[in-house]
Order: structure tokens, then sequence, then C-alpha cells
């Protein structure tokens, strides 16, 4: 076997005379010019992919990009995780893809002589890991499904030999973005425990080797560009295992070109160390040198117009799927839209009744801000795809709530993820076809009634006790 490390989450396994590769974010960036591969991919390598296969663990874009699915050939099979909806299908199909095989959570797939790979999911908003087994070797690709409790046993107890883990170890959810009035200096988020629970998820896997991964990215657009200082790179995991004497698994640190072979074990380049021994420059440097595609994005978001119509359009619809049970808790609590383009422009939506008034300003209320701040080209575009899954992920957008508030930008952020991934409205969940679907991960049901009766008996969440 011979697997490299191409990108972010990106993983070119060759086996048998076949090869795969996992999540391809290759090329340009992704989230709204917000996330950018650091350090970048090697242009020569990816130029020269031609792989037999590619897997998508699930949808957000810096795992299911489309340039680089382009870029690969619409004729390469491509195997997805066959969740409660389609959308990954769907998409790809949309694309021009015609060889698409889901497989279903626990299925395995055969992409040659003794060359297996097999799909686990994990969460309600449909997540998945890879484990890759072929010449001896096992590889487990938990990349941002966070499994723990029964669902992470039964993968262990499938795979009881596992050679290399790979998982992120940064955040990718949009704690950071809320900006809460009425407590200014209090910590929206522990990033610090990203690379704790990192260090515990693979110590408990018992793999030879781990590799950071999947978090591999930095942030150039002007908007969130000082958010750098919150990503936890591959360093800090380095520091953390030796800090705490951590020697099993033994950390591997693989950046793009890295690799390793059955027959001539690691080959790590000690150029990659530059990107953080300096990181900074590094950082500054590498803005400069897209600054020409920035500047053309920047252009665009600022000459973007909204109309109420449309606005008002999307939540209507949005609003009529939600449970009337749902929507009576935003009740006389409308949210409010602050948006840069051609102009500024400030929508209040009521989304119990699915309407949509514009202002000159936001409204004051005895509550606190109940604000979304983001630009009218990412609005649109979320509304246009169905994807304000991706909003929070991106760190385009800025929450402005106060502790009162804040808890309803929560459940509104819940509810988007239920209707994207198509929990709502509520025929969807109930049908058999879905029932179907997650019977094999009973465990999960399982795991969650535990957190369920933790939280009921003041415990509180604590993932060390579901490792």
């Amino acid at each position: 076997m011979h697997f490299e490390i191409l990108s972010h989450a990106a993983l070119h396994v060759r086996a048998a005379g076949v090869s795969l590769i996992t999540d391809p974010w290759l090329v340009g960036s992704t989230y709204w010019r917000s996330w950018w591969n650091y350090p970048p991919p090697i242009e020569d390598l990816v130029d020269a992919l031609r792989p037999d296969f590619i897997y998508l663990t699930h949808i957000h874009w810096d795992h299911f990009q489309g340039p680089s699915l382009r870029k690969l050939g619409k004729g390469t099979p491509v195997i997805v995780p066959r969740g409660v909806y389609d959308r990954m299908k769907r998409d790809l199909l949309d694309m021009g893809f015609k060889d698409i095989i889901e497989l279903g959570h626990g299925e395995t797939f055969r992409l040659g002589r003794g060359f297996a790979a097999t799909s686990y999911h994990f969460g309600p908003f449909l997540d998945s890991a890879l484990v890759v087994e072929a010449e001896g070797v096992t590889l487990f690709n938990s990349n941002d499904a966070k499994l723990m409790g029964a669902p992470l046993r039964q993968i262990l107890a499938r795979h009881p030999r596992i050679d290399f883990v790979f998982r992120s170890h940064s955040s990718a959810n949009g704690r950071l973005c809320y900006e809460v009035v009425d407590a200014p200096g209090a910590p929206v988020d522990d990033i610090e425990r990203y690379i704790s629970g990192f260090a515990r998820f693979v110590k408990r896997t018992g793999a030879r080797y781990a590799v950071p991964f999947a978090s591999n990215h930095c942030y150039l657009h002007k908007e969130v560009f000082a958010l750098n200082g919150t990503i936890q790179t591959p360093r800090m995991v380095e520091d953390h295992f030796r800090k705490h004497g951590i020697t099993s698994p033994a950390l591997k640190v693989m950046l793009p070109g890295d690799s390793w072979s059955t027959d001539a074990g690691f080959s790590v380049s000690a150029e990659t160390a530059r990107y953080f021994d300096d990181r900074e420059a590094m950082l500054e440097r590498y803005r400069d040198e897209k600054k020409h595609k920035l500047e053309k994005f920047y252009a665009l978001e600022a000459r973007t117009r909204i109309s109420k119509e449309e606005v008002e359009k999307y939540f209507s619809r949005f609003s009529s799927v939600i449970p009337a049970l749902a929507r009576r808790v935003f009740r006389g609590l409308p949210i409010t839209y602050v948006l840069k383009g051609a102009e500024r422009y400030v929508f209040e939506v009521d989304l119990d009744r699915g309407t949509v008034e514009q202002l000159r300003e936001p409204r004051e209320t005895p509550e606190g801000p109940l604000e979304i701040h983001t630009s009218a080209f990412i609005l649109r575009q979320c509304m246009a795809l169905d994807l304000f899954c991706h909003l929070p992920i991106s760190k385009r957008v800025r929450y402005r709530v106060s502790k009162k508030t804040k808890r309803y930008i929560q459940i509104l952020n819940y509810l988007f993820n239920l209707v994207e991934y198509e929990w709502l409205p509520l025929d969807r969940p109930l049908r058999r076809e879905t029932a179907r679907r997650l019977a094999p991960r009973w465990r999960e049901g399982l795991l969650m009634a535990q957190v369920l009766k933790d939280v009921a008996l003041g415990r509180g969440l604590s993932v060390e006790r579901y490792l």
C-alpha cells in the first residue's frame, strides 16, 4: 500500500493497482473565499491525479468541492454515504457525474482484489468515516466524524488492528462568530479542547500512528483573516503530545506531498516545517499571492443587490415546513439580517409568520439584539442552494446577540440543518425507507439515550465519558 496527503482532507491511497482519493478539495478556496488550503497543495501532484474512485465523507464544501471534483473527471466513480437524504447524490448528478455508488452504514465496497473501503455514518446531519484495508494495512479516516460510545466500539471491534488514524483537530463550527453584547469579555469557545479531543480519540483507537488531518486550512478573506490565530495547527498537536507524554499512537505530522508506503515507510519533507515556523509571514505572503482573486470577489460582493421579495419567498417556504411548536419559539422575536452589498440591507424575519419586513436600521428590543451580519451575496447563495448549514462553518457571519437571545440563533441554525438534511417536513423521517436506512445505526440511538439521561441527571456533557 501507498498513501499520500494531498491537501486539507484529501488522502490518496493506492493498492492492488487501484487508487482512491477522499474529499478532494485540491484547487482554489471554499466558503466564499474564506477557507484556503494551508499549506497549499502541490500543483504538479494535483495535475497528475487520475483516481479510479473518489470517496466523499459529507457535503461540506471543504470535503465536497465542485471545481476539484470536475478537475478529476466526471467519469470517475464517486462513493458517498447513503443517509436519510440523498442530497450528495443529487448534486453529483447535477454536476454531470453518472457513476455514483452509495454505501449504507457499515457497508463495504471492494475497490480491487484485497482492497476494501467500509463506510460508517455518524450524527443526525450525515457525516461519515472511512476504513480502508489493503495489503495488510488498515487506515481509519475519521475525518470530521466525532465518533464515540457504541458506534466507535463497533468500528474497533470490526477492525481491531488499525495502523493509521486520521482526524480533525481544530474548530469547524460557528462558535467564534458570536458577539455577545452584554458579555463582551466572555469566551465563546474553548479552542484548546479540540486538540485534547483529538488526543483522547486517537488513543482510544489503539492505532500505531495518528495523523492530524482535515484542519489544515487558513482564512484569507479580509473579514476573517484575524481568525487565523484561532486555528489549532499540527504543530500545536505535537506540543500537546509532548507536554502530556503521549507516545502511543505515535504522532506523525503529514502535509501535502508527504507519504507512506509498505516498502519505504514515511517520506516527509522538512520543507513544510517553514509553514509553521514562520506562520504569520507565510500567511501574509499567501494573502498577497491571492490578492487578485480576493479583490475580484470583494468587488462581486460589493455590487450584489438583494430584494425583500426574494428573502420573503425563501423564509415563507422555510417557515411552512417547520412545526408550529418550533415556530412559536420565535413569536415576538424576529431575526434581523444585516447585509453588506450594493447598499446596506436590513431585513427583519418573522419566522413564526414567515414574513419579512425591510428596515432602515435594526429595531431595539428589551431582550437585546438578535442579528445576523453577513453579505448579500452569501445570503442569496444560502437561499438559492439551500445550504445555510455552510454559513457558520465559513466564519463569514457575525451573530450579534445578547445572553438572552443567543440561544435563538442556535435554534435557528439547528432548524436550518433539520430542513437541509431533510428531517423536516416531518413526513420524511416517518417513511419506511428512512427507518430501513437508520436501522444499522441503532448503536447511535443507544448513545443518544445515554447522553439525554446524563443531561437529565445533571451530569453534563463529557466526551471522555463516552469514548
